[in-house]
């Protein structure tokens, strides 16, 4: 199998977390995203929307990263979907993708799109929502890190890194999320392009 992503792409990274936890011999492919490696025949032939990451299987493409997940969970060994909180760390899976990932993603490259005014609404709104089920839990499920902790926490370390920042619950889950090795792992492989692009906006504004 292959992993099509980049390092910096908060999507890559839920999936990356999952193959790092397993630790298979899946080759990770990085996409050259500033040469338009996103709109590469070769590439579209096997992700026709030109979204990363897509996992190159035996059974096909698989594009989305929970769908990624997904398929390495119903693989074998399931880590990231505890018996009987399954449903739990999909609703929060989603809702880290819908309502932190998805408007941090329009922060951190300035765009002027609709998220990026409601993200002062959703953020606190989607913290919340997981500081509360986070209640007398290390983790949304409980005591193992799961798939509902990947989207959410992935997506407060980017947005602390451009100024938001979360509640104590929050830092202290996403504390505990990152003690895990393969998200550390993760954010060790991100952290050059992130202080990058960081690093230049910095210097533009003198």
């Amino acid at each position: 199998m292959k992993l099509h992503y980049h390092p910096l792409s908060p999507y890559s990274r839920k999936a990356l977390v999952a193959i790092l936890m397993r630790g298979e011999a899946i080759e990770l492919c990085e996409i050259a995203i500033g040469q338009g490696g996103l709109s590469q025949p070769e590439f579209l032939a096997l992700s026709p929307f030109g979204k990363m990451p897509m996992l190159q299987t035996d059974d096909g493409p698989i594009i989305e990263s929970t769908s990624i997940i997904e398929y390495l969970e119903e693989r074998g060994p399931a880590l990231l979907l505890p018996a009987g909180a399954e449903r739990t760390a999909r609703h929060f899976d989603r809702l880290g993708d819908h309502y932190l990932m998805a408007p941090m993603a329009e922060l951190f490259w300035q765009t002027e799109s609709e998220l990026v005014k409601l993200a002062p609404q959703w953020l606190p709104a989607a913290w919340q929502l997981f500081a509360t089920q986070l209640a007398g839990r290390d983790f949304v499920c409980g005591k193992a890190f799961s798939l509902g902790d990947l989207s959410g926490a992935i997506a407060t370390d980017y947005l602390q890194r451009l100024g938001w920042q979360p509640p104590p619950a929050i830092e202290a889950w996403r504390q505990r999320c990152f003690a895990v090795p393969a998200m550390a792992q993760s954010l060790d492989m991100a952290l050059p392009y992130v202080r990058r692009i960081l690093g230049e906006r910095a210097s533009e504004l003198g």
